[in-house]
């Protein structure tokens, strides 16, 4: 299988060479900075007897309750077998819309959403912020969004025929500024995108953070996609905190949830949105013309491990990381580097580092760092906006990827010690 997550194929050359074929709208995202970042970082990984700690897919065993699940419907051969090997209904499988409902409803305060209504199952949650994005956005619209961000961030706003409003979030603990948030809201704002716990900073957002974005959303009145596809992993005895449970807010969030990063099946691509009926309709209607439906025997296998696995998956998991986390940070800060959100609520799949000391911007030291100590990691400068001509931008922040088993993570730290 590849690993290869960037957004642009391989044979970007070939396609730059016929662009007068190609929209305008589609040939300025394929011409974004970003593209050679990507390609030199997912070559650095390639090279012999690298540590990709890179590319951030969660090298960890699945859930074996959603595997059995799902061989099982691929191996039938009967007649349910095989109707369970074909399309599911656009809205997703009934017995996964209702697990993700109980799910919630164990985990948030609150009433569960209605598995009917207020429950769509998507084909990933890349795909779900993209259908969100077109069921809300269109021409006139502003975006509020905070950087870095996940990359697909940008392109789907943009594509939407919105404008996005970006607020930088600032080193070391990536908290937001009430000022300079308020500052990005006009009364164009139709939506905010907010993502806790953090990729690619590991920033989990506090309950007065929240409280910020829920005042500024009402005010504005505006809607919030929050992703929080990485709900399950916490560490540093960190809570997550939801922006649809704070007052007036609930009738306003659709949350992004994903089974890929919850069960270690991200090849899967199984996601969903959960909240208002409206905004979910909007969801499963964009869904519907562009993937129709997410895997059917992926999607059971998801709801079985939604209804069985115990809180100890998702904790032995945490625990892991925040133990990945806590050695990778000794050994980058053993060489003179300092590690972010390092003293606040972490989560998600990644270290943040400041290599300032370096000399090198991050580019430079991702690919010093491939050759020299034999490490992967990305440069954060893929997941900030291009800036404009002529204005400099030195980044020397790096991302690593601790969503590996601890083994990996200690040959890294001896390699970057040695």
């Amino acid at each position: 299988f590849s690993t290869d997550t960037s957004p642009i194929p391989r044979c970007i050359s070939v396609m730059a060479a016929v662009g007068a074929r190609l929209s305008r709208r589609c040939a300025a995202e394929m011409s974004g900075g970003g593209v050679s970042v990507w390609s030199d970082i997912i070559a650095l990984s390639k090279l012999p007897d690298i540590i990709d700690l890179g590319q951030g897919w969660p090298d960890l065993p699945r859930s074996k309750v959603a595997s059995e699940a799902a061989a099982k419907i691929v191996l039938d051969e009967s007649a349910a077998g095989r109707k369970g090997n074909q399309y599911s209904p656009i809205s997703g499988t009934p017995s996964l819309c209702r697990a993700i409902s109980e799910f919630h409803g164990r985990r948030y305060p609150g009433p569960a959403p209605k598995p009917e209504t207020e429950v769509a199952v998507m084909t990933s949650g890349t795909e779900a912020l993209f259908a969100a994005c077109m069921a809300f956005c269109e021409a006139g619209d502003e975006v509020v969004m905070f950087e870095p961000f996940f990359p697909w961030y940008l392109p789907c706003v943009r594509l939407a025929g919105a404008t996005p409003k970006v607020v930088t979030l600032e080193k070391p603990s990536f908290a937001i500024d009430e000022a300079a948030l308020r500052a990005a809201f006009t009364p164009n704002t139709k939506c905010i995108v907010v993502n806790s716990p953090h990729n690619p900073t590991g920033h989990v957002l506090s309950q007065e953070e929240l409280n910020i974005i829920g005042r500024l959303c009402i005010e504005f009145d505006c809607i919030a996609i929050f992703d929080e596809v990485y709900e399950t992993t916490l560490f540093n005895g960190a809570t997550h905190r939801r922006l649809g449970d704070v007052d007036g807010m609930r009738e306003r969030t659709l949350n992004v949830g994903s089974a890929g990063k919850i069960f270690n099946a991200t090849g899967w691509r199984i996601g969903w949105v959960t909240g208002p009926a409206d905004l979910v309709a909007g969801c499963r209607a964009m869904h519907g013309y562009t993937s129709f439906s997410a895997p059917t025997p992926f999607q059971e296998g998801i709801a079985a491990a939604l209804d069985a696995e115990p809180e100890s998956f998702f904790t032995e998991i945490s625990d892991t990381f925040a133990e990945n986390f806590k050695l990778l940070g000794a050994a980058l800060t053993k060489m003179g580097h300092e590690v972010c959100c390092a003293a606040g609520d972490v989560g998600g799949y990644f270290l943040v580092a400041d290599i300032q000391s370096s000399g090198m911007d991050g580019l430079e030291f991702c690919k010093w760092l491939a050759s020299e100590k034999g490490v992967a990691c990305v440069p954060l400068m893929v997941f900030y906006q291009s800036r404009p001509e002529g204005v400099d931008f030195n980044c020397t922040l790096v991302r690593f990827a601790i969503c590996k088993p601890k083994s990996t993570i200690e040959a890294a730290c001896l390699k970057l010690t040695s």
